[in-house]
């Protein structure tokens, strides 16, 4: 017999056997009171349980290794920075706070005073590409008459007390971008760490190291400047393409990305923009097609959401963005599509896109109204009270007002509706929003759209016959403890939260 097949005939004469029924621990799941989950499965595939930290290979998913949470976290920050905490990573994306202060900074094996010229001496052998990035910068060839901006500007001479430069720091010299920067309202990439993620509790209720990657985006986006700029080039050409905004701006709640790559503009620019001069400012005399700074930073503006209409949580909120009282902004974008386009073209693709908006909402509608009702009978399953509490320390529904939209720890039906919106009516906006003509209709969107409604009215039907035979058979239903408990569905904050946790 095949060794994958052996190895499921032993586990289905595991479970077969009972050993796999016990509820799990949040020790990592004693069953039956004997041996843990882990070492059941080790003796079956015939090697020990251990650490996943150890280095050894577990085979089969890992089923026989113990999770080691992280050595050393850093303490969070804002209301919540008792509750939640950081892997040490955040220190280069929220350098001020972190790797400036002494209590964060790494530790050196340098130490000493030096001068810029001396800098560059021994990182042209440690880091090569950092000084040849450096050497092609405006910094490194600021033009006849200047002088250079050296290492020493932005990071310090003393090495033991190296400076991470933030925003604060390139404003020094780039005031204008940095009052542009700052001036934006909630949207804009001036809040995408602090009041988007950390004071926001649902963004990091879940363990550390799963939400580095949202610390990454969010914090570089606000804190940083070389999010669209990298270092140490810091090029202008580079930040005036698609693929730097791409970084964070694509996948399921973002797709902008995706949307202008399947628009005739996005078309344009992956089959010309080799021919294209990027060093010339955003103007329609230079590009044939526009980019994301095009739309979005025009003359330089640092301030993304000044060219907006209305916030709407990623377009998860409903707005007619045609409505009188956005008559200026509307006429901007008007304005702006003229360069190549009439008019009449642009506002008639404006009207499309608002009501295709419109009508994508009706669908969320027609599913939260089945939903609402599963959860005022008392039949979703399992029901907010069977499931962890959330950050908060309540069982609130997630989808409700008061709730934080989830897809995680919910029942099925809650996932879907939860995907209905965030994942692709959102997406619908974006989708219009950035001239795409595929996805709206045949890819992930309004066709989805039905399909996930259909999805979720299965669901509810099934709710609803399975209640309707346990009436008549006397069950009483308890939801599953797996629910609420688990070696993961420990480690959510909900859980953790102690008294005064929240400033």
């Amino acid at each position: 017999m095949p060794r994958v097949s052996l190895l499921a005939g032993c586990l289905l004469v595991f479970l077969w056997s009972g050993a796999g029924q016990a509820g799990a621990s949040a020790s990592g799941g004693h069953l039956q009171g004997k041996r843990s989950f882990q070492e059941e499965m080790a003796a079956l595939r015939g090697e020990k349980a251990g650490p996943d930290d150890s280095g050894d290979v577990y085979h089969g998913g890992g089923l026989s290794a113990y999770y080691t949470a992280p050595d050393k976290l850093f303490p969070g920050k804002g209301r919540y920075g008792q509750l939640f905490q950081f892997l040490p990573m955040v220190r280069w994306y929220d350098p001020d706070h972190y790797y400036n202060n002494p209590a964060f900074r790494p530790v050196s094996a340098v130490t000493g005073q030096y001068t810029g010229h001396e800098c560059i001496v021994c990182h042209t052998v440690e880091n090569p590409q950092i000084v040849a990035q450096w050497r092609r910068s405006r910094h490194g060839r600021p033009g006849e008459g200047k002088e250079a901006v050296g290492c020493e500007k932005c990071h310090g001479t003393d090495h033991e007390r190296l400076l991470m430069p933030s925003y604060n720091t390139c404003g020094e010299c780039h005031p204008k971008q940095l009052i542009g920067h700052r001036d934006g309202g909630r949207g804009s990439h001036a809040h995408a760490y602090h009041l988007d993620l950390v004071e926001d509790g649902c963004y990091v209720e879940k363990p550390a190291g799963e939400v580095s990657a949202c610390l990454t985006c969010h914090a570089i986006a606000e804190n940083r400047c070389d999010g669209c700029h990298t270092r140490h080039e810091f090029s202008v050409k580079e930040a005036r393409r698609p693929t730097s905004c791409g970084v964070c701006h694509s996948g399921p709640e973002q797709y902008e990305y995706e949307m202008y790559m399947q628009s005739y503009h996005g078309m344009i620019y992956q089959g010309e923009a080799h021919e294209w001069d990027f060093s010339q400012p955003l103007a329609n005399k230079n590009y044939k097609a526009p980019t994301c700074a095009y739309c979005h930073m025009q003359q330089g503006e640092h301030d993304v959401r000044r060219a907006s209409t209305a916030y709407t949580f990623m377009g998860t909120s409903l707005v007619d963005r045609g409505a009188p009282r956005y008559k200026e902004i509307r006429e901007w974008w008007v304005k702006t599509c003229q360069g190549c386009h009439s008019s009449r073209f642009a506002s008639d693709q404006l009207e499309a896109m608002d009501e295709a908006v419109k009508l994508s909402f009706t669908k969320y509608r027609e599913a939260m109204a089945i939903v609402v009702d599963l959860l005022n009978d008392g039949l979703l399953d399992p029901m907010p009270q069977d499931l962890a509490p959330d950050w908060r320390g309540r069982h609130t529904f997630s989808l409700l007002p008061d709730g934080h939209n989830r897809k995680y720890n919910v029942s099925e039906i809650e996932r879907l509706t939860y995907e209905l919106l965030v994942d692709i009516t959102d997406a619908i906006y974006k989708a219009k929003a950035h001239g795409a003509v595929y996805s709206p209709i045949y890819g992930y969107w309004e066709w989805a759209q039905d399909r996930w409604l259909i999805k979720i009215k299965a669901e509810a039907s099934r709710l609803q016959r399975f209640s309707e035979i346990e009436k008549r058979l006397g069950i009483r239903h308890e939801a599953s403890s797996f629910w609420s408990h688990g070696e993961y569905t420990d480690m959510f904050l909900g859980w953790k939260r102690k008294e005064g946790d929240v400033k």
